[in-house]
């Protein structure tokens, strides 16, 4: 008896199919891009005092915000196991989620220029 074999196509149209598919799977080279240069500007101060400051920019808008928060994060559950429950500020220029900052609460939110904009 002959032994099985698993395919009867040269070894090179096996090659490129597998190629092809890895292709297919793989994100386009576009999309991570795009990803890769998003980032948001963020500068912590007075993080060893009760009361911190964090000065960043809208990351829809990148209008520049200043914020005051103090606490500690509170704690939920996501998928039935303990997490921070990240704390939303909006952005006062376009009223989106500028960050999510992990405290216990944001006392203020001030737009200011970005000091990152020239």
């Amino acid at each position: 008896m002959s032994q099985p074999t698993l395919s009867n196509k040269p070894q090179a149209a096996v090659s490129q199919q597998k190629n092809e598919l890895q292709k297919q799977s793989k994100p386009q080279r576009a999309e991570n891009q795009q990803l890769s240069e998003r980032f948001q500007h963020i500068q912590f101060l007075d993080c060893d005092k009760p009361v911190g400051h964090i000065v960043f920019e809208c990351w829809h808008c990148q209008q520049g915000i200043i914020s005051e928060f103090t606490g500690e994060p509170e704690m939920g559950e996501y998928k039935d196991r303990p997490s921070v429950v990240p704390v939303k500020v909006e952005c006062p220029n376009c009223g989106q989620t500028a960050i999510r900052l992990t405290t216990g609460e944001v006392l203020s939110t001030t737009a200011i220029p970005s000091p990152w904009q020239q």
